[in-house]
């Protein structure tokens, strides 16, 4: 793998770090995946309750709807809410819980990622490093240059 991990006794503690950091992430985006299944399934039960409420013609439909019970008060009051501000509701209402759950899992897995970077970085050579810092530096150039050619196909 690389020669001076057996001269850089740190070496190899850095490269543990990344590992676990590596471990940690797998587990992050398992929980990230289980939870946007939890914000999917809440997305489908609004777009389908949006559905139901259009069927109504006015307030007075789901008024009598309540006054028959044949949906409950909780009901009633989204059903009012959405008839009054349709769709836009659905799209600009404030986050769920699980919403919030999968952001803050991802800005945690962004911080474990970027550690893990660290911990491989701080693994290399000198030498090493050097060159990967070289390499990043063309990468950016590279990027650069494509988004600049990008803009430059689509004048603003």
């Amino acid at each position: 793998m690389r020669n001076h991990l057996y001269t850089n006794p740190e070496a190899h503690e850095f490269l543990m770090e990344a590992k676990a950091c590596k471990k940690i992430g797998r587990e992050l985006e398992r929980l990230i995946a289980k939870y946007q299944r939890a914000v999917d399934k809440e997305k489908a039960a609004r777009k389908a309750e949006l559905e139901t409420v259009i069927q109504y013609r006015n307030e007075g439909e789901i008024q009598n709807d309540y006054g028959w019970e044949y949906i409950t008060e909780a009901q009633y009051q989204r059903y009012i809410e959405l008839f009054r501000s349709g769709k836009e509701a659905l799209e600009n209402g404030p986050p769920s819980v699980n919403e919030i759950v999968v952001s803050i899992l991802h800005r945690i897995n962004g911080d474990i990622l970027r550690e893990q970077t660290e911990w491989e970085f701080s693994a290399l050579s000198p030498e090493e490093q050097a060159a990967e810092r070289k390499r990043l530096e063309e990468s950016q150039k590279a990027w650069k240059k494509r988004i600049a050619e990008i803009k430059n196909r689509f004048p603003a």
